[in-house]
């Protein structure tokens, strides 16, 4: 008896065909699947060798399915239905097994990361997903049982709960300024190579929102390199390439230990906090309120 590999056509060649023949054109099929039309010309080709019939009556203005056409159709959209229904069937139970936790980068590798070891000790049979994203709207996302982000203002459909404030100081390496003498005061940085950070959500802090709030007027932009991602900006601020703006319970390992040290005494501490986010549908779920227990520990312990 045959394998059902030596039984069935090509398996490229029938998702091919079944694009083109959902859209009738091969060129609309071609940029769904993002390969050209002449690739997926071949691909029916190959399939219709295969079969030994025309699948397709192709004039210049239109393409039309064959009666045979048609009918391999029906058989390969009830395949791959079935197939996409038990593939979902599949992610859906492995989601229900896993909690799926949504936060920053920059929140992830300084703070949450480090911490989850306590965390796996503590619940061994729950498997935690860790969604990392600077956007927004990936922390919201359908699949996400419960955010940590920054800032009290939750969405429709979610609660906040704050989790704890920061301190926004200047911060370098310990010999940034070899001998020269290190500014005294939040003006004097402005001489400085200051690293900053863009970010596509309102709340986070940069330079000039920083200065402003030390009274400091503004004499010229700030100069320095341009970062999209926090993480990448200590880590520029760590190997000596300028001042990065750190918050202090996210830096508090590269403090303690004196890799980074605070430039001034100047600080902001900003009117918004880190804060857990849960939908409302799942106030009761067990999983999410083992994980906000254990957070919230977490959280007072470092407080302390």
């Amino acid at each position: 008896m045959k394998s059902l590999r030596n039984r069935l056509p090509p398996t490229n060649a029938l998702v091919t065909f079944e694009a083109v023949a959902r859209h009738l054109s091969f060129t609309q099929a071609a940029s769904e699947l993002g390969v050209s039309q002449a690739a997926t010309s071949r691909q029916v080709r190959l399939l219709e060798d295969h079969l030994g019939v025309a699948l397709f009556d192709r004039t210049r203005k239109r393409v039309r399915l064959t009666p045979a056409g048609q009918q391999i159709l029906q058989a390969v959209a009830m395949g791959f239905g079935h197939i996409a229904t038990a593939a979902e069937s599949v992610r859906q139970e492995r989601r229900g097994r896993a909690l799926t936790v949504a936060t920053s980068l920059a929140f992830s590798a300084f703070w949450l990361m480090p911490r989850l070891p306590s965390f796996h000790a503590a619940h061994p049979d729950l498997e935690l997903r860790l969604s990392t994203s600077d956007s927004e709207a990936d922390w919201y996302a359908e699949d996400v049982d419960i955010a940590v982000v920054f800032g009290l203002q939750s969405p429709s459909g979610w609660r906040a709960e704050a989790l704890f404030g920061d301190q926004v100081i200047a911060v370098c390496r310990p010999d940034y300024f070899g001998t020269r003498a290190p500014p005294q005061s939040a003006g004097e940085l402005q001489e400085e190579a200051l690293l900053q950070i863009d970010l596509p959500y309102g709340s986070w802090f940069d330079w000039p929102d920083w200065f402003a709030r030390n009274s400091v007027p503004l004499r010229r932009r700030p100069r320095g390199a341009r970062f999209n991602n926090y993480t990448i900006a200590i880590q520029a601020a760590l190997d000596g390439q300028g001042l990065a703006l750190g918050w202090r319970r996210l830096i508090a390992p590269q403090l303690n230990d004196g890799r980074l040290v605070q430039v001034t005494a100047a600080s902001v501490t900003p009117d918004d906090a880190y804060a857990l986010l849960i939908p409302e549908s799942a106030r009761d779920d067990q999983r999410i309120g083992a994980f906000r227990n254990w957070i919230l520990g977490e959280a007072k312990r470092d407080w302390s």
